[in-house]
């Protein structure tokens, strides 16, 4: 399959933003579902991982890869992973969700059983397995030590990473809780599709503060929380909300509205300024400030095809890279760069 990418980057889109491709790698020959980027440092390997569904056995594996060599560094089974942030307590780690199996006589019950496997970049290994999440979102604490997951009955449970002892529960959604990411102090902030944004101390199982979006709008689709806990941005059908507790601020439009052509979110920069969006010829990034496309990739669709396709995405923790997952099973790695004019 050829590319031509100056026939088809459009570049000036008023943009501040210049995305380079670095290289596509084949993961797979199956869609990629899901991509990550491990937090950086100077004393492990920089590595990402693509999660797809193996063509022999039908069941999802996550391929863990260099980002600076394209090796392989280990492939594990699961449907989900999400990296450890880089912290004194020690990057190189991830964790998977293990789905618990539904017990006999326990019809329409969630399944039990089920555990948070703590894991080894580089070689796989379980370090530790922490028991009782069933299902849901998981989430790291912006230091490492803690981990959240879900329990079933639209609860949160959060653990210590490094001993798997409970830390506390988040129980005041009244429907399943979508979406998950840790503000400073052990703060998580939640999406539930109740239309509720949360934010709770995990440790009292109190609310601190709380966002209720139109109810004709609850589909959850996306969050991400400033590292200063400062700014929420959480996406329902197509419209953002951009929420800043400590002012009581709120401000929201919809994608709609600001958008020329369709486009199907994947991914949100974790400083809450950027998002990378699928669209029916290629990808592009918004604004999130002003919900305006800053920057946009056209694919030539009858060279491409179905099958090349952007079906995943995720930024890297300093925005410096952007990896995409396609249909056909592809990851592609950009260079993110900030233009000043």
């Amino acid at each position: 399959m050829s590319y031509n990418m100056s026939t088809r980057l459009s570049k000036d889109c008023g943009s501040r933003l210049s995305l380079s491709l670095r290289y596509r790698r084949v993961c797979s020959t199956t869609e990629i579902t899901s991509v990550g980027i491990a937090s950086i440092d100077s004393s492990s390997e920089p590595c990402a991982f693509a999660i797809c569904t193996a063509s022999q056995t039908a069941l999802p594996w996550i391929d863990i890869f260099s980002l600076t060599t394209q090796r392989g560094l280990t492939k594990v089974a699961g449907s989900n992973a999400v990296f450890s942030p880089y912290s004194d307590v020690g990057s190189g780690r991830f964790a998977t969700l293990r789905i618990g199996q539904p017990q006999p006589g326990q019809a329409g019950e969630l399944p039990c059983g089920g555990s948070v496997l703590i894991r080894d970049c580089r070689n796989g290994k379980t370090s530790l397995e922490i028991k009782h999440a069933a299902t849901g979102p998981v989430a790291w604490s912006c230091d490492g030590t803690a981990v959240a997951a879900g329990e079933g009955r639209n609860r949160m449970g959060v653990w210590d990473s490094r001993s798997g002892a409970r830390i506390g529960r988040v129980i005041g959604h009244i429907d399943e809780v979508t979406h998950a990411a840790f503000a400073p102090n052990l703060k998580l902030v939640t999406l539930s599709r109740d239309g509720m944004v949360r934010i709770t101390d995990p440790k009292t199982a109190k609310t601190l503060a709380r966002l209720e979006v139109d109810g004709s709008r609850t589909n959850p689709r996306a969050l991400a929380v400033a590292p200063s806990g400062r700014c929420i941005v959480s996406l329902w059908g197509t419209t953002i909300h951009v929420w800043t507790p400590e002012a009581g601020q709120v401000t929201s439009y919809s994608l709609n509205s600001t958008r020329r052509t369709e486009g199907w979110p994947l991914c949100i920069s974790s400083d809450c300024r950027w998002m990378a969006c699928r669209t029916e010829c290629g990808f592009d990034v918004v604004d999130l400030a002003s919900g305006t496309v800053v920057w946009e990739e056209r694919r030539d669709v009858v060279e491409d095809g179905v099958m090349g396709m952007v079906t995943a995405g995720a930024f890297s923790s300093d925005g410096a890279l952007l990896i995409l997952g396609r249909m056909d099973g592809v990851v592609e790695v950009w260079d993110v760069e900030e233009r000043w004019t």
